[in-house]
């Protein structure tokens, strides 16, 4: 049950000569926002980008160039060329829909940013798979640049930003939680063998929850798990997986369980205002403050009756929205409450063009319909392409069987998050998602090989 090694897939796909250089630049990009930061001024009409995210993006872009001259051909290559050509259509619709609306091209091009990363990420992990690597070779980067950023922001939050325990908040709260709390899930309950990635994943994770003081970031733990029970379930059916092995499965979920109780209380020994916030938080969030509902829900719910105001004003825009980077503001009904909790002075709620607290409400306000169709459309048909290319590979199931199943699962903790907030305000995320949803690819590659590769056979002595 216990390893540090991944073995050897029986099954064999041939590597072209530049597929090592692929893999050395799917490293690349994927660190190329490991370090990426909430600037303060990113969300100002006059923020401009620092030399650190220049460099950043220079990074991103030079290496999916690199991984495209290599493998350009694979880019046709059904069924996920079709993915790959509607998300391009869908961003040059966005950037087109924008334009044509007088929304300024540095706020559009800011914003849109993740999504095109998304684009990047889906080709490269394409372009990799296809070309014959691994998905655990694929996925090693992401898992990096996961634990890098989240531990990177807590550091940058309290050295670079002067925040401290009584007020840390979203100054250290990393975008790639919810995908390592997929990451972990399927670590859990889908892999075969116990690794000491799961130990690191479990504290990086947690650690990152824990001072963010964020109620939001356990939906996607949740998430996680009941998405990986999905497909333990699931792989049960397909004859992948025994009833009898759920319990040894489980036993790392209550030695996890075990050490987070241990790590409460000793953080309310060593820092009680810790645990002062969280209850706060979780218990006194409205009534010792005298609002009406919980702040989060009113700046929330402000921002999309707002929404909702300045699409009914020309009711066509609910088909293609007024922009991507377009400007909306905070219902003045809720302002009288949200000022109790955030001063005035700290508050501009006239003129917003950032990618709001909502996938829903702001792919509705930039997008309109198409947008929200493009979106669903996306996260549809890579949980499809996840859980079919594993059913495919259930027959005869190789060491990366379970990572099979995290574009579903990472589906799932992104979509736990989208009606709080918005992922795909963050350039890491559009990164990681886009390699998951070109992930598939490897496992569908890896099925069309189960039957063409030699293997041994057991001799009859019959």
């Amino acid at each position: 049950m216990f390893s540090t090694a991944e073995p050897p897939d029986h099954i064999h796909i041939p590597r072209m000569p530049q597929t090592v250089w692929v893999e050395r630049l799917i490293w690349l990009f994927m660190l190329s926002f490991a370090l990426d930061y909430r600037d303060s001024s990113a969300r100002e009409s006059t923020g401009g980008a620092g030399i650190d995210q220049l460099i950043f993006l220079a990074t991103c872009i030079g290496s999916t160039a690199g991984i495209v001259a290599l493998g350009w051909r694979f880019l046709t290559v059904r069924p996920a060329a079709w993915l790959i050509a509607f998300w391009g259509l869908f961003i040059t619709f966005m950037l087109l829909n924008s334009f044509f609306q007088g929304v300024p091209l540095a706020r559009s091009g800011r914003v849109i940013l993740p999504l095109v990363f998304c684009f990047f990420g889906m080709i490269n992990a394409h372009i990799a798979a296809c070309m014959g690597l691994r998905p655990a070779s694929i996925v090693r980067p992401i898992f990096a640049a996961a634990c890098i950023n989240i531990v990177w922001r807590i550091v940058q939050g309290f050295v670079f930003k002067n925040a401290s325990m009584e007020t840390v908040r979203f100054e250290v709260q990393s975008p790639a939680i919810n995908w390592l709390a997929a990451w972990i899930g399927c670590a859990l309950l889908l892999r075969g063998r116990f690794h000491w990635s799961l130990l690191v994943a479990s504290a990086v994770l947690f650690t990152g929850i824990f001072i963010t003081i964020t109620r939001s970031l356990f939906f996607p733990v949740v998430a996680g798990g009941l998405a990986a029970t999905f497909c333990f379930m699931l792989g049960v059916r397909w004859g992948q997986f025994g009833w009898a092995s759920l319990g040894k499965r489980l036993i790392p979920v209550a030695a996890a369980g075990t050490l987070i109780l241990v790590a409460i209380v000793g953080v309310a020994l060593i820092s009680p205002v810790m645990i002062e916030r969280w209850n706060e938080r979780i218990f006194h969030n409205a009534g010792d403050r005298n609002l009406g509902a919980d702040i989060s829900y009113l700046t929330r719910k402000a921002e999309a009756d707002a929404m909702w105001k300045l699409l009914s004003n020309d009711p066509v825009h609910f088909i293609h929205g007024r922009g991507i980077g377009s400007s909306y503001y905070w219902d003045t009904a809720y302002m009288p409450e949200i000022w109790l909790v955030i001063p005035k002075a700290e508050a501009s709620v006239d003129d917003i063009w950032f990618a709001g607290h909502s996938l829903w409400t702001y792919g509705l306000l930039s997008g309109g319909v198409i947008a929200i169709a493009s979106y669903l459309s996306l996260i549809g048909l890579t949980v499809a392409f996840s859980l079919s290319t594993a059913r495919a590979n259930a027959s005869d199931p190789g060491p990366d069987q379970w990572l099979a199943f995290l574009p579903f699962v990472a589906t799932c903790c992104l979509l736990s998050e989208s009606l709080t907030a918005n992922p795909f305000q963050e350039r890491l995320v559009g990164i990681i998602f886009g390699m998951m949803v070109g992930l598939p690819q490897a496992f569908m590659i890896r099925s069309s090989w189960m039957h063409t590769s030699s293997r041994a056979l057991p001799v009859s002595h019959s």
